[in-house]
């Protein structure tokens, strides 16, 4: 969850990451480009603390009111995989460690 890849289409280097029905997928954040996917099931043994949101669209920072589920990853992932099962897009946002 980090903006290490840049987007082959438009260059930006900036991602967002996102869990589609059972996909992790990580996107440009300016021409929402899927970059890079795996299985989200290969994310759920972390312990990374994030918020999830039902997305917005490619560069647009989701309401509080989205909010699906925020906490530990692996605490949060059932939350993220219902809200994400019927097609809905959901952003993950990291959090800041304190």
């Amino acid at each position: 969850m980090n903006n290490m890849l840049a987007c082959p289409w438009c260059g930006l280097d900036k991602t967002e990451s996102i869990v589609h029905r059972g996909s992790y997928i990580l996107r440009c954040a300016a021409c929402g480009e899927a970059i890079v996917a795996t299985s989200f099931m290969a994310m759920l043994d972390s312990d990374h603390q994030c918020s999830a949101f039902i997305d917005p669209g490619p560069g647009k920072h989701p309401p509080p009111e989205t909010l699906v589920a925020r906490g530990p990853f692996r605490q949060i992932a059932t939350a993220i995989s219902a809200a994400a099962s019927d097609g809905t897009l959901i952003r993950l946002i990291s959090e800041a460690k304190d």
